[in-house]
């Protein structure tokens, strides 16, 4: 759903369309927060290092961020210094993003009753 909202940000010229592309993009971000987040804590219930690991998955969350943060001072240039196709791309980059997702498997522990 992300991804089709930031694509169709580059196709969409109406401000009031662009209301459906901004929605599909926040449905998709509240995603991105949530399940990364659920996934691990599922994993490591009752863990000694839960801290340990929580603190870890954030490192893995935030020095992504920073980056490509850093990266798009070098991509947006090359990209004729248009927001919407910058935007375009960061659809396709969502796009193979959630299609390698399913190689990510959840362990469920199962506690002995």
């Amino acid at each position: 759903m992300g991804a089709v909202g930031f694509g169709s940000i580059f196709f969409i010229h109406d401000k009031y369309t662009l209301f459906i592309s901004f929605a599909l993009i926040g449905c998709a971000w509240a995603a991105m927060n949530a399940f990364p987040f659920t996934f691990l804590t599922n994993a490591i219930e009752d863990s000694a290092n839960m801290g340990t690991y929580l603190g870890l998955f954030n490192s893995s969350i935030c020095l992504p961020q920073i980056v490509a943060s850093i990266a798009s001072f070098a991509i947006f240039p090359l990209l004729g210094s248009h927001m919407p196709t910058m935007l375009l791309l960061s659809g396709i980059f969502l796009a193979v993003g959630a299609a390698s997702v399913g190689i990510v498997k959840e362990v469920w522990a199962r506690k002995a009753a």
